[in-house]
């Protein structure tokens, strides 16, 4: 009885210790403003016909948001072509949203999240 009481307490205890990683909470989120928003494609290469390449454009979007003294350059590429971008994400409309080390993630308008990655990262006036 006394090694089950033991036994118990030892997997308690762990749970306590495990408990900290397992619900890591995430960064809140921020008001941030949009700068710049463009539609852009860039060709892949699907074969080559006798040293031809054959390209398709695969459309994505660039969008620069500003959240505190930073302006966050990302890209996101959408799953489909036919993909768009929230119609209320204008240059300078609001924002709510988080950055992580490499990525930014944006609430829509739905309350969902956007994951566009993170290109380049400046400071606000050295432009």
């Amino acid at each position: 009885m006394a090694r089950k009481l033991a036994l118990s307490i030892l997997i308690f205890g762990l749970g306590l210790v495990a408990l900290p990683v397992v619900c890591a909470t995430q960064k809140p989120y921020a008001q941030g403003k949009f700068v710049a928003i463009q539609q852009k494609s860039r060709d892949r290469i699907d074969m080559y016909s006798v040293n031809t390449p054959i390209t398709t454009a695969v459309p994505y979007f660039e969008i620069t948001v500003e959240f505190g003294d930073v302006d966050y350059l990302a890209e996101y590429t959408p799953r489909h072509s036919g993909e768009e971008l929230p119609e209320a994400w204008r240059p300078d409309e609001t924002v709510r949203g988080r950055v992580d080390k490499h990525h930014l993630y944006l609430l829509r308008p739905d309350g969902s999240e956007m994951q566009f990655i993170i290109e380049k990262k400046t400071p606000v006036g050295k432009k």
